[in-house]
């Protein structure tokens, strides 16, 4: 029996990029209740699907291949599993969701609804949103010349203290949108259920290098998404110490004005803020604008320091973003106050 992790499940876009948002606001403009809400959610998503890694990496699978987050390209589309099991037997996705409080699902409708004491709220079903892309797995691997592999699909509630209830009588239903302490008795089932290798491991070990290969990380773009201009964002580095802005940089150190506090690296979050917020490369002249520098030779240091990656010679030089896997992983946001509190 092993399992094996060929994509791991880092901290996506959507979150770095609203990290980065924070970061870039005028501080008075940081407390937005519509981006707050937003990133909560976020946040809540990917602490969901980190729970079901945990459960999905203490079960005994048998020779199983893992993808976290993979998304892949399908016609002018793309689509994305929170989780993708691999076998010889079945292939089998997982959709969790993070929800609190009590969800009701009615299997004859596909209507979620949940009931948090003082409102409703519908969402759409994560039974419907797993079978649809078990349609899109299948479109994908057929086109790619694979073998039809039967596909299973599992709906996770990946908070323990949710009330999970179903609006009428469906035993089936029960399989396929559950509690995530129930995960491991339905792998069960399905290890049971198919026993037969459908595909040799050379199409297996082919299917994994083309999964990896395909899998293309979504980026979002917050500043078109919700409107924000220049007029919103700080010029140069803001002090995270005081909230005072530009930070000066004199011998070979970043320094406020306002409070004295140093900073030798402070360039370094701003410069990844910029890849995230605006575009995947930088040059010499777009740094020091981002930075408020005024000698190339000084901004040219700075950037080799990093050890980015880059392009080109001289002044068509263009420093490339890291790679997602690159990028701190721990939640970084400026605001003081703890907005995950329910």
């Amino acid at each position: 029996m092993s399992t094996i992790v060929h994509l791991k499940r880092y901290k996506p876009y959507n979150i770095l990029c609203f990290e980065a948002l924070f970061r870039a606001l005028k501080p008075q403009y940081r407390n937005n209740q519509v981006l707050l809400n937003d990133f909560s959610n976020e946040v809540a998503g990917f602490q969901g699907e980190k729970y079901t890694d945990y459960m999905v990496s203490i079960y005994p699978h048998k020779n199983a291949h893992l993808f976290r987050g993979l998304r892949l390209r399908l016609g002018p589309y793309h689509f994305q599993m929170d989780t993708l099991i691999v076998t010889s037997t079945f292939l089998l996705i997982l959709e969790t969701k993070n929800w609190k409080s009590e969800v009701e699902y009615d299997p004859s409708t596909h209507q979620t609804t949940q009931n948090d004491g003082s409102k409703k709220k519908g969402f759409k079903s994560p039974v419907l949103q797993a079978n649809n892309q078990k349609l899109q797995l299948a479109s994908w691997l057929q086109k790619h010349r694979f073998p039809p592999i039967p596909i299973e699909t599992i709906a996770v509630l990946s908070n323990s203290s949710t009330i999970l209830t179903y609006k009428g009588e469906s035993n089936e239903i029960q399989n396929k949108f559950i509690h995530l302490d129930n995960l491991p008795s339905i792998f069960d089932q399905h290890y049971t259920n198919y026993t037969k290798p459908i595909v040799n491991q050379a199409t297996i070990t082919k299917l994994n290098h083309m999964l990896r290969k395909s899998h293309t990380p979504y980026k979002p773009d917050y500043l078109s998404k919700y409107g924000i201009t220049n007029q919103y964002l700080v010029r140069g580095i803001v002090c995270n110490n005081c909230d005072h802005y530009p930070l000066i940089y004199s011998s070979r150190t970043w320094h406020c004005s306002n409070c004295g506090k140093k900073n030798k690296l402070a360039h370094e979050q701003k410069i990844l803020d910029y890849f995230l917020l605006h575009k995947p490369t930088i040059t010499n002249r777009e740094c020091r604008e981002l930075l408020q520098i005024d000698s190339p030779k000084v901004v040219y240091r700075l950037l080799n320091s990093m050890n980015l990656r880059y392009s080109g010679k001289n002044l068509g030089r263009k420093y490339l973003a890291p790679k997602l896997e690159e990028y701190p992983q721990e939640l970084n946001f400026p605001m003081k106050r703890n907005i995950f509190q329910s």
